[in-house]
């Protein structure tokens, strides 16, 4: 938590030393924004927006803790559906707050056994100050402070549902974080810089656990090819160190990820739209999984 907070004050004092940066020459238009990389630009006060997010998952296999890579067996499957409601208000100028529930269905077939499971995810909220505008030479910058509350599932599976029923982890995690967006036409360009932890342990299946910090860096950049259609593309990295378990650090539970995405994008003043493909290219402990994606989001 301390190391978060000097993380946060640091967001603070440097979005608020450029606060006076030049405004000129700026191209921002409107874009449906990336799958999971955050962009930099708040809402509008009193505005209010919602963005269903669907992703589909389909395992093709799994990335061990050495972070090898193996194929499920022939016999073998693993579906997946999420679905997240993102929604954003325009709290003051400059500031908006966000809340993302989820609910997943899994469908898992082992050998000859098979389950389906259906369960709500962790819930986090956000809340997003943009402290630098845009101009001709720099970036317009947003801080974020997030909670993810922990209303998944996290204990006492059903060997019947074969692992799919838990979407939980059990803590609560606390996350800063730096966004950064400029357009550069006819290009717009996306950068995240995020930083997790979760101060306090929580016992699993009576096992005391502690989750090692995680740090996230994200990319992406929207291609717009006419007015209204873009391309976007997107890397996500996410990497999250070894679990403490009872006192004592559990070599190879961290977990790590690279996901590419991209998408085509379409845009309206008040509604846009962004369907595409996702695909696990590395990572340690997480399922390898091509996913089919889309979102559409409707401003009020």
């Amino acid at each position: 938590m301390k190391t978060g907070i000097i993380f946060l004050l640091s967001i603070m004092l440097i979005v608020s030393a450029a606060h006076a940066a030049e405004k000129k020459d700026v191209w921002a238009p409107v874009t449906p924004g990336p799958f999971t990389t955050f962009t930099a630009p708040v809402i509008d006060q009193g505005k209010f927006s919602i963005q269903p997010l669907y992703f589909f998952n389909i395992a093709r296999g799994i990335f061990n803790g050495e972070r090898h890579y193996s194929s499920l067996p022939s016999k073998d499957s693993k579906y997946q559906l999420q679905i997240q409601l993102y929604t954003t208000y325009g709290l003051i100028p400059c500031v908006e707050i966000n809340a993302q529930p989820s609910w997943q269905i899994s469908n898992i077939k082992v050998g000859e056994k098979s389950a389906e499971s259906t369960a709500f995810a962790d819930f986090p909220m956000n809340i997003r100050y943009c402290g630098v505008e845009e101009s001709s030479w720099c970036p317009r910058i947003t801080g974020m402070f997030m909670v993810k509350l922990p209303t998944g599932k996290f204990q006492k599976s059903d060997p019947e549902k074969l692992g799919g029923d838990l979407p939980g982890t059990g803590s609560t995690d606390y996350t800063y974080g730096l966004s950064f967006t400029k357009g550069i036409k006819p290009v717009l360009w996306h950068i995240d810089l995020l930083y997790a932890n979760s101060p306090q342990p929580v016992r699993i299946d009576g096992i005391k656990t502690k989750f090692d910090d995680t740090y996230t860096v994200n990319s992406a950049f929207e291609w717009l090819i006419t007015e209204k259609i873009d391309i976007m593309s997107e890397l996500n990295w996410n990497i999250q160190g070894d679990k403490k378990l009872d006192g004592d650090w559990a070599p190879d539970t961290g977990k790590s990820f690279l996901i590419w995405g991209t998408g085509i994008g379409y845009s309206e003043k008040d509604w846009q739209m962004l369907v595409g493909y996702q695909r696990t290219l590395l990572g340690e402990n997480v399922d390898a999984n091509d996913t089919i994606a889309a979102t559409v989001i409707v401003t009020f």
